[in-house]
This record gives structure tokens, sequence and C-alpha cells, in this order.
């Protein structure tokens, strides 16, 4: 992401907090978010990725596993905690209700339950570990502080593996790279074709119209979507797993579309979607 992208994207939340001051202290939260992990995204940009046979890489979209090893990202222990304990220091001053509760202590502590998050998104049986997921309940303030510490560090390699492979092979609701689960999605093309976007390493991938990419059933009576007033947006529910997903329809819109910044304009979706159960 290039520095006139974050200007950009930083611009665009303090405008919305403006313009929204019911959820400015929402916008103010991920400002100062996007802010410290953008400063993250610089200081491992010149990190290199040790480099995989690209056929190796295909293999492994065939097979349906994500294509980044937790061992191939460049977690320095140290300023990785660091990175930690300053993304829960935000969270805990926007919310009291974090106000006490634990984060991992030591450097070490950090880099395992990362360990352990990257795995349970990857985890192949996917519908076997879907109370594993990221949605799935309520996350505690170390997941919480350890999602968001990683995803420069996920950013970074899908920037590196993704340029290798032919990613519209991948059919699955799970990210190819990093088997985060979809945080956001658009419809893009004429036809317009649905891509999910990852909520961890922010990766782009199609997907089927009709088919929950959580749960992946595709009977049509367990699936819909509520339309906004202006037709640019959709929120398509499952019932059968008890998700949803935030959809931008592209072919609305003639602006510019900053991903980070529909993501938390749209927060009143999420309000909606969970206060009728959907997670």
């Amino acid at each position: 992401m290039v520095d006139d992208e974050m200007q950009q994207i930083l611009q665009a939340l303090q405008e919305a907090g403006i313009e929204d001051p019911d959820l400015s202290a929402a916008y103010e939260l991920h400002t100062r978010l996007f802010r410290v992990l953008a400063q993250a995204r610089v200081e491992i940009l010149s990190e290199e990725l040790e480099r995989v046979d690209e056929a190796e890489l295909q293999a492994r979209l065939l097979e349906g596993l994500p294509l980044l090893a937790f061992a191939q990202v460049p977690l320095e222990a140290d300023r990785f905690a660091e990175l930690v304990w300053n993304v829960a220091g935000l969270l805990t001053e926007s919310n009291p209700d974090l106000h006490g509760l634990s984060v991992p202590g030591n450097p070490a502590e950090c880099l395992a339950l990362a360990r352990q998050r990257v795995a349970e998104g990857q985890a192949v049986d996917r519908q076997a570990n879907a109370g594993l997921e990221e949605g799935e309940g309520e996350l505690t303030l170390a997941q919480m502080s350890v999602d968001q510490a990683l995803k420069p560090y996920l950013e970074w390699g899908a920037e590196r593996v993704l340029p290798n492979v032919e990613v519209e092979y991948w059919k699955r609701g799970y990210c190819p790279v990093c088997g985060g689960t979809p945080g956001f999605a658009f419809l893009g093309g004429e036809s317009g074709t649905r891509y999910l976007l990852c909520s961890r390493c922010s990766s782009q991938w199609p997907y089927r119209r009709v088919g929950c990419p959580f749960c992946g059933t595709d009977d049509h009576t367990k699936l819909s979507y509520y339309l906004s007033e202006d037709r640019v947006y959709r929120l398509y529910i499952c019932q059968a797993c008890r998700r949803y997903l935030k959809v931008l329809d592209r072919r609305k819109v003639d602006r510019q579309v900053l991903f980070p910044v529909e993501r938390v304009t749209t927060v009143g979706m999420d309000l909606a979607a969970r206060q009728e159960g959907y997670v």
C-alpha cells in the first residue's frame, strides 16, 4: 500500500467521522488502528519471502491448502509483541468493557498465540473447525489484539505470493493465502462476479453468487440478502450458520473504492445484522 493510498484512507475515515458524529468514536478508533498497522507495514516492507516454487504454490491451491505458512511470516518477537500491546491499548481505551482483560505478557506468548490463530484459520476441515473462526462467538482481548497485529504481516505475505498463482481457480470460501474468513465482498465486472475479501490479509478471490462462504450451503431457502436504499450495498445472510457478509456493488458506483474505509463506514450494517443474531 503506497503512501498516497494511506493518506486517502486516513482522510476518508476522518471525513466519515465528521459526516456521522454518532459513530465518530468508531471512526476515530479505526483511524488510530490504521495508523499503527500502516507503520508496521512500512517496517517490514524490506523483508524478503523465502522463494517458493510456483508449481508447488499452484498445487497447494488445487488441494485447497492456503499458500502462506506461518514460518514464512517475518515475525520478530519483540517488534510483534510491541505491536500487539499497542493495539490492545487502543482497543481498551475505546471500550471500557475491555479494561482489566489480559493480553500476552511477553513476546514468546504473543508469538504462540499468533501461531495458534493462524493455524485455526488454516484448518483443512473448515466445517469441523467452524467454531474456531474469527467471526464465531466473542473474541478475547488477546485474540483481537493478535489478529489485528497479524494483519500487516499477512498482507505482506499476500502481496508476495498472489502474483505467482492463478487465484481464479480457487473456489472456496476461505482465503487462498492465509485461510482467513471473508470480512467483506464486492460485485464486479459486467456479470457481477462476487469477490471475497479476506478479513486478515485483504486478499481477493472470486466466489459463486449463490452460496455461503462460511458454511458452504447453497440451499437458496437458507440464503437471502437485503439491499441498501441506494442499492449500492447488500447484506447477505445465511440461516444455516447465522453468519452475514457485507457486499459492495461496484457496478453502482463511479467513485474510488477504498475497502479499508468501506468496511468501517458500513458499520451500521454490522449493527443491524448482530441485532438479529447474526455473527
